[in-house]
């Protein structure tokens, strides 16, 4: 039942009972109660909307917790990484240093190194001399080359010494033109590892050697031919490889040229 409305009517009707004085007061009651209704509704609202706001703010306040609980965790992980590379940082400039001091300590030696080689190449008996001399020349050119490393420099380098010493465990034999007699002419060279170079006339009829303490080219005795011949198939891949016997001779002040027999490979 709608007592509201009863109540309403009940006033409307009194007040056509009521005298004008009593109808003016009623009127006042109304009006109160209406506005008491209106601002009640107007806190009611009031609250239901800060009730809300307060709702955001503890939602976005509890965002804001795990964002920073997130945003800690991420900044102590840097922290240990920006120790870390500060450490790693540290090392670096540390083996800068090394690297400076070595590169310093290697640059002469490498040119130690060249020079000394060049020394035993030109000292050697004379096998595939413009070969070996265009690599000295290039192993001189990439150490006054600033666009070259130093590890590039002080490799290539190692393979030179590399290479001349696998001469001597080698046998290999081409043409040449040598100063023999008064014209040159055109031989067969021989070399056995770096023991000994011989020559063969391309009639097979002459054999001879170098002389490294005279820095000359001498002719052997043709008791030694058939050696060298020998020497020439094997180093031409014309039969197998076997022991030579090959003639390693010296100059002497006193007899001139003495044969002294030892075997090579």
């Amino acid at each position: 039942m709608n007592y509201s409305a009863i109540w309403s009517m009940g006033l409307l009707a009194g007040a056509f009972m009521m005298p004008a004085q009593a109808t003016s007061e009623l009127d006042n009651i109304i009006n109160s109660k209406q506005q008491s209704q209106t601002q009640a509704q107007r806190t009611q609202n009031n609250i239901t909307e800060l009730d809300e706001k307060t709702n955001e703010t503890v939602a976005e306040y509890r965002g804001l917790l795990r964002e920073n609980a997130v945003l800690t965790a991420y900044t102590n992980q840097l922290e240990k990484q920006v120790t870390q590379q500060q450490k790693l940082l540290a090392n670096l400039e540390s083996n800068m240093a090394s690297v400076r001091e070595t590169r310093m300590e290697l640059t002469p030696l490498m040119q130690q190194m060249v020079q000394v080689l060049t020394l035993f190449v030109e000292q050697d008996i004379p096998f595939l001399w413009q070969e070996r001399q265009l690599r000295l020349a290039e192993l001189n050119r990439l150490l006054d080359n600033p666009n070259i490393t130093i590890a590039d420099k002080y490799r290539r380098i190692l393979e030179a010494y590399q290479i001349e010493t696998e001469y001597g465990d080698t046998i290999e034999t081409w043409q040449a033109q040598l100063p023999l007699s008064d014209a040159d002419r055109t031989v067969q060279l021989i070399r056995v590892g770096r023991v000994a170079l011989y020559y063969l006339t391309p009639d097979q009829h002459t054999a001879g050697y170098w002389d490294n303490s005279t820095r000359t080219w001498l002719t052997l005795p043709d008791t030694w031919l058939a050696k060298v011949k020998q020497a020439y198939a094997v180093a031409d891949n014309k039969t197998v490889p076997t022991l030579l016997a090959l003639p390693l001779l010296e100059t002497t002040i006193n007899t001139g040229v003495e044969a002294q027999q030892q075997e090579a490979l």
